[in-house]
């Protein structure tokens, strides 16, 4: 599976509700109707709540300076050379030009930001948790890029074999739950995707993004020492390899635009093999 997330930040002359109306009305369903031709098994676009206290609460806890985005759109494929197989095709060219099309009517590309990533889910329940609206359920992100003076290399392989157990060892005392590293991959579709959508960045130090859903309700009752504690230790931590005066957190809903599963009959059988020995 592979999963490209999108951080769209608005055009400026575009109010928050011509930005919603035009993203997750209008492009939702110009996604949807294109989602075959594409081979998109899963699309999910999250608006943020730019001034929700617990956004602010969460950039105090983690001392980050960077401007929220407006929305994330999150597309998953069964594989990236699925992908580059319906880019071959009339068809999902003509899909992908008429998605970036769209875009210019409502998304600042000199200031969004664009990769592929690989999901590695930390705390990770076997139930099924959405930040709808109407819901109590909120869906964090932490952006950023690597520490100055530190690789991305060297970045990746802390996050992952420091932080992502210091997280699970403190799970109990936080608010949190679920936690999904998404760790940035360096494909070269993100570029030839950017070309198409002129004057987007490129993001040679970024290293990919945390997601964390809680409940408004577990966060209201999340006091004491102990959560103090597990909060500073992460925080402290994630400076070491993040730079966390210029990282994004915010908070923001999630709505479900396509959701077929990556797995489809007949299963995959193995491959047979003449030269095995007789039972």
């Amino acid at each position: 599976m592979i999963r490209l997330s999108y951080f769209i930040r608005k055009r400026a002359d575009l109010s928050d509700g011509d930005f919603r109306a035009l993203w997750l009305e209008r492009h939702a369903a110009l996604v949807a109707g294109r989602a075959s031709a594409l081979r998109i098994r899963r699309h999910v676009q999250s608006l943020v709540l730019p001034e929700d206290p617990v956004a602010q609460m969460l950039q105090q806890i983690y001392a980050t300076g960077g401007q929220p985005y407006d929305g994330v759109a999150h597309f998953w494929w069964k594989s990236a050379e699925d992908l580059e197989e319906a880019l071959t095709t009339a068809e999902g060219r003509q899909a992908a030009d008429a998605l970036a099309e769209d875009e210019r009517g409502f998304v600042d590309f000199s200031r969004s930001l664009l990769g592929f990533g690989m999901e590695l889910p930390q705390i990770n329940p076997p139930e099924d948790i959405v930040a709808k609206e109407g819901t109590t359920i909120l869906k964090g992100y932490y952006v950023g890029n690597v520490r100055s003076g530190l690789s991305l290399q060297a970045a990746k392989f802390h996050w992952i074999t420091c932080h992502g157990p210091l997280a699970r060892e403190y799970q109990q005392f936080l608010p949190y739950r679920r936690y999904i590293q998404v760790h940035a991959l360096g494909l070269p579709l993100a570029a030839r995707m950017r070309e198409a959508r002129k004057g987007m960045p490129e993001a040679p130090s970024f290293i990919g993004h945390a997601e964390v859903w809680a409940d408004r309700r577990d966060l209201a009752l999340a006091t004491g020492p102990e959560v103090g504690q597990a909060f500073q230790l992460l925080s402290a931590d994630i400076h070491t390899f993040v730079d966390s005066a210029a990282a994004s957190v915010f908070v923001a809903k999630e709505y479900v635009v396509v959701d077929k599963p990556i797995m489809v009959p007949p299963l995959p059988q193995p491959a047979a093999h003449t030269n095995l020995p007789s039972t």
